[in-house]
């Protein structure tokens, strides 16, 4: 039926997707002439620290982000709206 010709071109695309293509660095002229690498990643500044959240906990107490220092926080943000 269709069912084969379709997983065929499934495989040849997911084997294609793994081609042997590195991550070639090239320098390339720019409109004033000189030369500018690409493909080069941007470092990003280190966070600086959590932003400040407070709220309240099941039980009603005051709970702050700062409380939890040190310690993996999941904080889960939603709206009933």
């Amino acid at each position: 039926m269709m069912l084969r010709p379709i997983l065929v071109l499934l495989a040849a695309l997911a084997l294609a997707g793994c081609g042997a293509g590195g991550s070639d660095v090239q320098p390339s002229a720019t409109a004033a002439g000189t030369t500018v690498e690409t493909g080069a990643e941007a470092e990003t500044p280190a966070a600086s620290g959590s932003p400040d959240i407070s709220g309240s906990g099941l039980d009603g107490e005051a709970l702050s982000i700062a409380d939890f220092r040190g310690k993996p926080v999941f904080v889960n943000v939603w709206s009933s709206w």
